[in-house]
């Protein structure tokens, strides 16, 4: 059986997921990757960080499984780069839906995404995150919404919009390496 987390090349593009991964849902298809990813490791870094309903983040998502290990290089240069305060609070990964700016699927309908302190970054709004900050996500793979046309500033997913590889951009995302 075909296994994305390490058989697949990175980066893998939005425009992949339904081939990857199949048609998103809470069933069947949803089982072959959806996981309860354990980040508790960084309980220290990150124990001022609450969830979306203000209750103190117990540190573990539901994700895809091919997020978990560019998710922990991310929160692990956060702290090496004395960044884990900028973290305030998780919103979410997993959530079948429309894109905000579309009527496609959004990377979130395959817990392909994660969204933090969407309080202070609105879609459509100014982007609070430092600029190290995103570094972080980027240099594990991630695309931040804050490069997109119309700043999703909370958003960052391991499947990229465009190929950033030949970017100029400061901020824009490294292939991931596992």
């Amino acid at each position: 059986m075909f296994d994305p987390k390490t058989e697949m090349d990175f980066p893998i593009f939005q425009v992949q997921l339904y081939a990857l991964f199949g048609a998103p849902d809470e069933g069947q298809f949803a089982t072959n990757y959806l996981r309860r990813l354990d980040f508790s490791e960084f309980a220290d870094a990150f124990s001022h960080v609450v969830d979306f309903q203000g209750n103190p983040w117990n540190l573990k998502i539901y994700g895809n499984y091919v997020l978990e290990d560019p998710l922990r290089r991310a929160f692990g240069l956060l702290v090496e780069r004395s960044l884990a305060g900028e973290l305030k609070t998780f919103d979410g990964c997993f959530n079948i839906r429309r894109m905000k700016a579309g009527n496609r699927l959004s990377v979130h309908s395959w817990a392909m995404a994660v969204d933090f302190n969407a309080a202070e970054n609105p879609f459509g709004g100014i982007v609070s995150f430092s600029d190290a900050f995103i570094r972080c996500f980027a240099d594990a793979g991630f695309e931040a919404g804050a490069l997109w046309r119309r700043a999703d500033g909370m958003h960052f997913q391991l499947p990229w919009t465009q190929d950033w590889r030949n970017s100029t951009d400061p901020l824009a995302p490294m292939p991931w390496v596992a």
